[in-house]
């Protein structure tokens, strides 16, 4: 006689039918990691489960965001025959992405690749699949080579409706959106890879410049990368980067000196602040600036200490 499936918890799953994502990340917060693995693996047996786009893809989201790191090979049990709808499966990759190894992230970047030239063999809109948002957040090489070509496709796209349909301003300006937005990830996948590339001690270095200058979708992707492993050698490279390049980050005008005084602090102390999270070993003079400053530290926690979890690296738009 067959045995009954172990069915989830219901209101775990009502839970997973709702907006969990950023501000609403709390009513799922309870959840530790030996619950999501528990419901996890009840989950993946129920077809109808599976077959649910929104559940499965903020389940996956659970998983990354609590790091469940022992749900590895459950994951890539689901995403590697694309068992799951659309959303769910980009969902996936992103899991697969945060909790698995380096090798892990090539396979993800060789299935993105591999989707979104589907997109373009399909001749279908970037704005219809769910992989182009993602490429530049878990893509690689392959993936970049992929976005190019979708980037030339919508440029070229777009010139030929400016030429043939002048009037038409809606779906030019449609297009250019897609346009700017594909210009934008191939630019940040470009610099990412570069990065990545790099022989150490240049990567790491790279990685803290990055950091430490705060641009727009990279920041915390740096952070992850340079807490992730951190060592001795990586800590005295970083230690070298903040302690002679912080003019560097600073405009190189347009400030009152009490002005830059003050930037010049927070960056030091941002500096100082990274290298105490990568377990280094601070200076005296170090100690004592964290300490003059603790209160302006406890104020704005999030610049000096960023939580940078793994939706701002991977979800955040």
């Amino acid at each position: 006689m067959a045995q009954a499936m172990d069915r989830v918890d219901p209101n775990f799953v009502t839970a997973l039918h709702t907006n969990i994502s950023g501000i609403y990340f709390g009513q799922v917060a309870h959840y530790q990691p030996a619950e999501i693995e528990s419901e996890f693996r009840k989950a993946v047996q129920d077809s109808a489960l599976v077959a649910d786009e929104e559940f499965m893809a903020n389940l996956m989201y659970l998983v990354r965001m609590k790091e469940v790191r022992d749900l590895r090979d459950d994951v890539w049990r689901l995403v590697t025959p694309k068992r799951l709808p659309p959303a769910a499966q980009v969902s996936g990759l992103k899991t697969a992405f945060a909790v698995g190894s380096q090798n892990d992230r090539q396979e993800v970047d060789r299935m993105e690749a591999e989707a979104l030239a589907e997109v373009v063999k399909a001749g279908h809109s970037p704005a219809e699949s769910p992989f182009v948002p993602a490429a530049d957040r878990i893509g690689g090489t392959q993936t970049l080579i992929a976005l190019r070509r979708l980037y030339t496709d919508s440029a070229a796209q777009q010139a030929a409706v400016t030429r043939q349909q002048p009037d038409n301003l809606s779906l030019i300006s449609s297009l250019d959106k897609i346009r700017d937005s594909l210009q934008r990830q191939v630019a940040d996948l470009t610099r990412k890879t570069g990065i990545l590339s790099k022989p150490e001690p240049q990567r790491t270095a790279e990685l803290t410049r990055v950091y430490m200058s705060r641009p727009a979708f990279l920041t915390c992707w740096a952070y992850r990368e340079l807490i992730e492993e951190p060592s001795p050698e990586s800590q005295a490279v970083v230690q070298d980067v903040v302690t002679r390049e912080i003019p560097t980050f600073l405009p190189s005008g347009g400030q009152s000196p009490e002005v830059r005084s003050r930037a010049e602090l927070d960056l030091r102390l941002r500096g100082i602040a990274l290298l105490q999270k990568l377990g280094a070993s601070l200076s005296p003079d170090e100690l004592e600036l964290l300490k003059a400053n603790d209160a302006m530290i406890r104020a704005r926690k999030p610049f000096f200490y960023p939580a940078c979890t793994w939706e701002d690296v991977l979800d955040v738009i």
